[in-house]
């Protein structure tokens, strides 16, 4: 008794995906559409990702990648430049830093 249950409303929900689905027809296609995928430039692709993400709700500042963060308010005063490790961390806060370390082994 169930298993019909469940059978005739998968069939159901198929129907109903089948009958909403609309392929377009070729006149309503854009024209970068129409190409083969192979065939597709670096723009139409570009164009491609803007439709895939234009209904997505933005990252929250903290998840964004590096290079699209907001950049942090530096206080600079030349006159009192003081130590400059600090003003190292002043203007990297909130970035990622390489360092290179050189170590010595005496035996």
């Amino acid at each position: 008794m169930m298993s019909s249950v469940k059978f005739s409303m998968g069939v159901f929900l198929l129907c109903c995906s089948l009958v909403v689905c609309k392929k377009f027809s070729e006149e309503e296609k854009p024209g970068w559409a129409k190409k083969d995928i192979r065939d597709y430039s670096d723009a139409d692709l570009e164009r491609l990702l803007d439709q895939w993400d234009e209904d997505e709700e933005p990252l929250p500042e903290d998840e964004l990648p590096e290079h699209l963060r907001p950049q942090p308010k530096l206080n600079f005063d030349p006159n009192n430049i003081g130590n400059p490790e600090d003003l190292l961390k002043m203007s990297k806060k909130g970035k990622t830093l390489m360092m290179f370390v050189q170590v010595w082994m005496c035996e």
